[in-house]
């Protein structure tokens, strides 16, 4: 059980840090590729099967609509991934190739099947494909009775050729690897470090604005002991500084929601985050009243609190995820020019729910 759970996490941190999978193309690519395959290389007089090809379709075709997998498959997507590149090129090449008694035109399609999976996953998943692939075909030809004949001409020297190709591509794809992790872990620091330092003047301008109500009232004591015609300073002057500390700490707290959000953009994992009892009302009121909202933003989002919860989790986090929505949500509306942005906190059949709804566009 921990194994498999190891292995399912395992392949999911590999296809995210190569940036992904490319499913539907690959996809597409297999349920084009080996039924068109077959008949070519049967005209070239290659010995082919049938089963191995319509396997190896069938294989293909759920991975152009991994979109429509139900939720609970898709935890297992890059699994089916895995398994699905391990049978329609290491071990069909393999197993094929053998069969053809190492020809010239099977040595060519094995060729090409080393290069598409050097470039659709990483080094460390290209080479436990390849090696666990040919290991598996060869044994998939042997335990079907099959004898390995060689033809005449053929070049024995091209599992030497492949076996350095192999090499020296893993460590030129290795390179490129550190090289770009490097980069991006700079970016990060650079981008942490911008961020950790925009608190320091926050913070000092929100303390000095703080000082400010205090100020005019003193001025207001002392212009009264004056004996002038007329006031330095009006009555609305005074009353727009006297709010203006309000103002700054309002714009400051968004600034470091700003910075919060920017800082968890840049984490990798959060299996250490703190984790505590939450409000479900008091993240969203928060999330609404830290969101720099511009202009008439705030007037299309809606709020109806039917009945507040409590949940075990961040609540950094979670207004994390609701700035992300907010910040989408308002992006649509606004290029739909019109509609609204509605968040409502329910209980329904025992079970609380947030629901965020939008009707910007793309919403039918």
């Amino acid at each position: 059980m921990h194994l498999g759970k190891w292995f399912l996490e395992f392949l999911d941190r590999r296809v995210e840090e190569f940036g992904g999978a490319q499913y539907k193309t690959f996809g597409i690519f297999g349920v084009i590729n080996y039924p068109l395959g077959y008949y070519i290389l049967y005209l070239l007089g290659a010995t082919e099967s049938v089963m191995a090809r319509v396997f190896a379709t069938l294989l293909s075709l759920p991975l152009i609509f991994t979109e429509y997998w139900p939720k609970k498959l898709k935890k297992y997507l890059n699994l089916y991934w895995f398994l699905t590149l391990l049978y329609c090129i290491p071990i069909f090449t393999t197993y094929t190739l053998l069969k053809n008694q190492l020809s010239n035109e099977w040595i060519l399609n094995f060729s090409v099947g080393l290069f598409i999976l050097f470039i659709i996953v990483d080094y460390i998943l290209f080479i436990i494909l390849y090696v666990l692939g040919i290991v598996l075909g060869y044994l998939i030809f042997i335990m079907t009775g099959q004898e390995l004949l060689l033809q005449e001409g053929v070049p024995v020297n091209f599992i030497y050729v492949y076996t350095a190709f192999t090499i020296l591509g893993c460590i030129f794809s290795r390179n490129k690897e550190i090289l770009e992790h490097n980069r991006l872990q700079t970016l990060k620091a650079i981008a942490g470090t911008v961020a950790h330092e925009m608190r320091t003047p926050l913070l000092t301008i929100r303390t000095r604005a703080s000082a400010l109500p205090k100020l005019t009232k003193a001025y207001k004591i002392a212009d009264r002991k004056k004996d002038k015609a007329e006031e330095l300073l009006s009555d609305e002057e005074l009353d727009f500084i006297n709010t203006a500390p309000e103002d700054i700490d309002q714009v400051t707290r968004q600034a470091f929601s700003f910075i919060d959000v920017m800082l968890m953009n840049l984490r990798e994992e959060f299996k250490d985050e703190h984790r505590e009892q939450c409000s479900i009302k008091t993240c969203v009121e928060d999330t609404l009243k830290q969101y720099p909202f511009s202009g008439e933003d705030r007037s299309m989002v809606h709020t109806q609190i039917e009945e507040d919860f409590l949940f075990m989790g961040s609540p950094l986090l979670v207004k994390h995820v609701f700035t992300n929505l907010m910040k989408n949500s308002i992006y649509y509306v606004k290029a739909a020019n019109k509609g609204d942005i509605t968040l409502r906190i329910y209980k329904e059949n025992g079970i609380n729910t947030l629901s965020f709804k939008d009707t910007g566009a793309g919403i039918a």
